[in-house]
């Protein structure tokens, strides 16, 4: 099965397009991890985007752990409270 990691991050009132750009800065560090397939950020909230990434197992999704803290502690002053990231064995369906 896949790894897939769902994170949800609450943001400052107002920072969604400040958090956008930082995203877009940091991309390349989610898509060099070992065992990612692709992440998506999807915003699901007036304050809030929650991100997916889908691995190929769930060792892989846990090793990603200590990059998505370093990306996190840079946006930290964004974010309205810490991150919620849970890690579950999953199906990936794509084209």
């Amino acid at each position: 099965m896949s790894g897939i990691s769902k994170t949800v991050v609450s943001l400052q009132p107002g920072k969604m397009e400040e958090v956008t750009k930082f995203i877009d800065t940091q991309a390349h560090l989610v898509t060099e991890l070992e065992g990612i397939i692709g992440f998506a950020v999807a915003v699901t909230g007036t304050d809030e985007v929650t991100i997916i990434g889908v691995y190929e197992n769930t060792k892989s999704a846990e090793a990603a752990s200590a990059t998505v803290q370093k990306v996190f502690s840079e946006m930290a002053p964004l974010m309205a409270a810490p991150p919620d990231r849970g890690v579950y064995s999953g199906v990936w369906f794509g084209k």
